[in-house]
């Protein structure tokens, strides 16, 4: 019974293999990603169902389109020349597709070319990954974002510091750091209770994004202690915008029957230094204004 069951089946599998027209049209309908298959002038010869659900058009709308119609990334002249690049070992990629609804979606691109009857056509692969991209996102916010204040979080402050090195010894350029404090934040969340604490380093942290360069770089260091990254700025620079930021904060109205304030270290980077003692100096510099009185503004160079 078995031995018959399975000649049955080679049999059929035979079969269909010989008919490659009809397994063409099985595997094309059937795929799970979204298939178009464009001439080498960009226009549609044939989609599948899958494309046409993802885009939201019909068969015989997209019969009458080319890839720059729905491709929302590329320009015309850019798209016909990545189908001139494409051959047989393929080309991927990731763009987005604008729907007939004009809603956008991310879609990732794995395509191959070939030749038939002496005309070039290209076959592409096309997968809805916006679902994807959100995950990614959401992931990168969760890694790099301080969920209290929205600011960014010391591991990718560091990293942002980093980079900045880099930049700045390549191009002779010079960059800043301050440092600010929360001033007797303890005694804050002592009497008036951590819930309240908690919005005095939103609110404050709200005040100095509103008015720092869009450049800037801003994140929370750890506890109520914040550092500023200021690109292309130098040591006098640097002080005006700290004793700015240290007049913001003193002169706001956080709700609670005491005056808020901070203390700000400020620092120029040297083309001597390394990260570590970057850091300290600024570090050191907020100190000092701890020391000398609070609600002030000290630097180092």
């Amino acid at each position: 019974m078995n031995t018959v069951y399975k000649k049955n089946n080679e049999n059929t599998l035979e079969k269909l293999l010989k008919d490659q027209n009809y397994l063409w049209n099985i595997l094309f309908e059937q795929a799970r990603d979204g298939i178009v298959v464009l001439n080498q002038s960009g226009k549609v010869v044939i989609s599948n169902k899958k494309f046409e659900e993802m885009l939201g058009y019909s068969s015989r709308d997209l019969q009458n389109m080319h890839v720059w119609d729905w491709d929302n990334t590329f320009s015309k002249n850019e798209l016909l020349c990545k189908i001139k690049k494409i051959d047989y070992l393929g080309h991927h990629f990731e763009t987005t597709h604008i729907r007939k609804n004009g809603t956008l979606i991310d879609v990732e691109l794995s395509n191959s070319a070939t030749i038939f009857e002496n005309n070039k056509i290209i076959f592409c692969i096309c997968r809805d990954i916006t679902q994807r991209k959100i995950n990614e996102k959401h992931i990168h916010t969760l890694a790099t974002i301080d969920c209290l204040t929205g600011l960014y979080n010391r591991r990718e402050f560091i990293s942002q510091v980093e980079r900045q090195i880099s930049s700045t010894k390549k191009y002779k350029d010079k960059f800043s750091l301050i440092m600010y404090d929360i001033d007797d934040f303890k005694f804050i969340n002592d009497n008036f209770g951590h819930l309240e604490g908690d919005k005095v380093l939103t609110l404050s942290s709200k005040l100095i994004l509103k008015n720092i360069r869009n450049n800037d770089i801003a994140a929370r260091w750890g506890g109520e202690e914040f550092m500023l990254l200021l690109p292309h700025s130098n040591i006098s620079n640097s002080r005006i915008i700290a004793e700015k930021l240290r007049h913001l904060i003193s002169g706001n109205i956080f709700n609670l029957d005491i005056s808020i304030t901070a203390s700000f270290g400020v620092t120029e980077f040297l083309h001597s230094d390394d990260i570590e003692i970057l850091l300290k100096r600024v570090d050191k510099a907020l100190y000092q204004a701890k020391m000398n009185g609070k609600n002030r503004v000290e630097f180092l160079t």
